[in-house]
């Protein structure tokens, strides 16, 4: 690549010029589908759409992405001009522009009426979640759990319990319970985006469009996010989102279409088996937490 070269984004979520505010920083974390730069103490993401639209995602083509990856210089500082709504990489002198790009949102859309009161509103996710997948990343056997759980079954594992922990003070005004539970998930398991945070986001997407969770709950897991360090700056990134109500598209599509008011359970899987794809394990796990907060609302309207 030769030097000042710009590359053009084709599309960015719409609030990110905003964030990054004539500020400098550097490349974070690269990967094989883009990279991360971290700007102040946020973190935007460079690169394809493989896993999705992402809530902080600057998108680029695949010709690109490799384009920029095969040209970075750790460590690299990156600066933002805004006048110019440009990104440039010092080491690299590699230029990305926004002003060709789309801004796009990726919204939760509030529904018509009551979500999930439908008896059906489980069988996309058993079905997918039980036949294409043998456990989480938490080493959940997904089938076994439904079982027990359905038929109140005591949890036998350590993993288990804690999850039925995690269900019930979703809705409780238990500030104690409330910690205890989002501390044991915060971290948890392997990855840039441990299993424990992508089931926490998952129900974080199913209180956005049903808004049945308390708010100690959802108030608790804000507090420890903000002022302590719990988990990897990803997994960290992905939840300050999703406690703004923000997303990835894997995600949002589902939501939507099964807020709409007729879905069509085909389509689900569909959307189902592209989250499942993502990562090594972070969509399955993320999957599993869109499934436990439908449950828990379930139980909890039941009881």
């Amino acid at each position: 690549m030769s030097n000042n070269h710009k590359i053009w984004v084709e599309e960015y979520e719409q609030n990110i010029p905003l964030f990054l505010n004539n500020k400098i920083g550097t490349v974070h974390s690269v990967f094989n589908n883009g990279l991360n730069i971290l700007m102040g103490d946020r973190l935007f993401f460079i690169g394809t759409i493989k896993n999705g639209k992402l809530p902080f995602g600057i998108h680029l083509n695949k010709e690109s992405v490799q384009a920029l990856l095969s040209s970075i210089h750790l460590p690299e500082k990156v600066r933002w001009n805004e006048e110019s709504a440009e990104l440039y990489f010092e080491n690299s002198q590699v230029t990305i522009c926004f002003k060709k790009g789309l801004p796009f949102a990726n919204m939760i859309k509030k529904p018509s009426g009551e979500f999930f009161t439908s008896p059906e509103i489980l069988q996309p996710f058993i079905s997918i979640l039980t036949s294409s997948v043998e456990k989480t990343g938490l080493d959940i056997d997904i089938a076994e759990f439904l079982i027990d759980y359905l038929s109140d079954q005591e949890a036998e594992t350590p993993e288990v319990r804690a999850m039925y922990h995690l269900m019930k003070t979703l809705h409780t005004n238990n500030e104690v319970d409330a910690e205890k539970a989002v501390r044991y998930f915060l971290g948890r398991g392997r990855g840039l985006t441990p299993s424990g945070d992508d089931h926490l986001v998952g129900l974080l997407a199913i209180h956005k469009v049903s808004n049945a969770f308390s708010p100690v709950f959802v108030n608790t897991l804000k507090k420890i996010l903000n002022h302590e360090s719990v988990t990897t700056d990803i997994a960290k990134e992905y939840l300050l989102y999703a406690l703004n109500g923000q997303f990835s598209s894997s995600i949002v599509q589902i939501i939507n279409h099964l807020s709409a008011d007729e879905w069509n359970i085909r389509i689900v899987e569909k959307y189902l088996r592209e989250l499942i794809t993502v990562g090594h394990s972070s969509g399955i796990d993320t999957a599993f937490g869109l499934l436990i907060g439908i449950l828990s609302i379930k139980y909890w309207r039941n009881n």
